[in-house]
């Protein structure tokens, strides 16, 4: 047996006793009713996570252990507070989880090189161009001010710009990996030095007039945060030039500024940020996150005697608002920790792949769960503006399971390319050398 897949086996059994755990604690609070029917789905999903686990042994058998029990446990600290502020919200989660799992399988399964993925780097980019227009499209159509980027389904709510984020990774990885390899030439000696070369503003440019679309007409400072992260971090790996990178934040900025200046409905936001009390479509949520955030104190009032169901989107947008509260700073930081552990996994992956495509994308998708978790939790403590980022793996958003799920089993076939070495001199080439005869 892998020793991965038995780190990984332990920690999932780990992360299994504390949702559960956290369940049965709620339970017995005053003023939780937990019925007997939510057996079945918490059933439900640890053999959900069981099936992963499998399909892991299966087809990716050396792939990195930590992972999905970090993906794992947070999901379930997310299913245990649905459980509890919303259990009408639990069927359609558990839904969810069960096409992020076959979407989980099938990307371990049918992927099994990642250079077929950097072949598909054109329609990956164009649907992710289109997944992040479909909300600018619908908010023009429906002519209403802030409404949700969503649209229906029947009875389903689905986000595109989740994936469409993720799409763009890909694509700006397989992009970027061409300057990537030309920036080891030019370090070898065997290239011109690519400041001479103005398509390498071309990048820039894109990712610069993709995130003042964002920011401009979904007024959404938190996805344009997401965005500006990935890139910069990618752009930074892949060619190292910090003019470029100076000038490509300037540009950023003053797009942030003239929609401050320009458009209303960021202005409402950026005043709501400011004044929470100045604005009533945001004040409510955001006002009553400061008070339940103040109520959680260290340790945290205990699971089920919080006042989470107090605040609006307390499953989605506010999701860190419960888990803050109830489980105080300490279970708060333990979160917060999680993604950092989740984000550093990652890098270092990054740093040990021996494609710049491998590596690249490794960078973005860890970025991608870091920067998405950062921003989503700044919001309710007011470090961004308001907007519709959810918190990955623990918010009840379907969509964004789903693509985080799909996201972390790319990293996870990342992982299983990532050479097992103890010492690290032994990927270098051999390298002989002739011994030069005396005269």
């Amino acid at each position: 047996m892998n020793n991965q897949r038995v780190v990984e086996l332990t920690l999932l059994l780990l992360a299994a006793f504390i949702t559960l755990a956290t369940v049965a604690v709620a339970a017995v609070a005053a003023d939780v009713r937990v019925e007997w029917s939510a057996i079945p789905y918490l059933a439900a999903l640890l053999l959900l996570w069981g099936v992963s686990h499998l399909s892991l042994r299966k087809w990716a058998p050396t792939a990195n252990g930590l992972l999905f029990p970090i993906a794992a446990l947070l999901q379930g600290l997310g299913v245990a507070f649905v459980l509890r502020i919303d259990p009408d919200l639990l069927l359609r989660h558990l839904v969810w989880s069960l096409f992020a799992t076959v979407g989980f399988i099938a990307v371990l399964a049918g992927l099994r090189d990642l250079s077929q993925l950097r072949k598909l780097q054109t329609p990956l980019g164009l649907i992710g161009l289109v997944c992040i227009s479909i909300p600018v499209i619908l908010k023009i159509s429906r002519g209403e001010v802030d409404s949700y980027p969503s649209f229906q389904f029947g009875s389903v709510a689905i986000e595109p710009s989740h994936m469409g984020i993720l799409c763009l990774v890909i694509f700006f990885g397989a992009w970027l990996a061409n300057y990537r390899s030309r920036n080891t030439a030019e370090y070898l000696g065997e290239a011109d030095r690519l400041d001479g070369d103005p398509s390498r503003f071309i990048p820039l440019i894109g990712a610069w007039l993709i995130i003042s679309v964002v920011v401009i007409f979904q007024n959404n400072m938190s996805s344009a945060f997401v965005l500006a992260a990935i890139f910069l971090s990618m752009w930074w790996v892949a060619v190292g030039r910090p003019i470029d990178l100076a000038f490509f934040a300037a540009a950023v900025v003053g797009s942030v500024l003239l929609t401050i200046d320009s458009v209303p409905e960021f202005q409402s936001r950026f005043d709501a940020w400011v004044d929470p009390w100045s604005n009533s479509q945001f004040s409510e949520a955001i006002s009553r996150s400061s008070f339940a955030l103040a109520q959680g104190g260290l340790t945290g009032t205990g699971p089920g005697e919080g006042s989470a169901d107090w605040v609006p989107g307390a499953t989605d947008q506010f999701a860190f608002v419960p888990i803050a509260e109830e489980l105080g700073f300490m279970g708060g930081t333990a979160v917060l920790s999680s993604y950092l552990l989740l984000a550093g996994v990652g890098l270092r992956l990054a740093t040990a792949a021996r494609k710049e495509f491998e590596s690249l994308l490794a960078v973005g998708i860890a970025i991608f769960f870091a920067s998405q978790a950062w921003a989503a939790i700044a919001v309710p403590l007011r470090f961004l503006p308001p907007s519709d980022l959810s918190l990955p793996f623990v918010a009840s958003n379907g969509s964004a399971l789903f693509t985080c799920t799909i996201a972390l089993a790319l990293l996870l076939r990342v992982s299983e390319t990532v050479p097992i070495i103890p010492d690290r001199t032994q990927i270098l080439p051999r390298i002989a050398f002739k011994s030069r005869g005396t005269a």
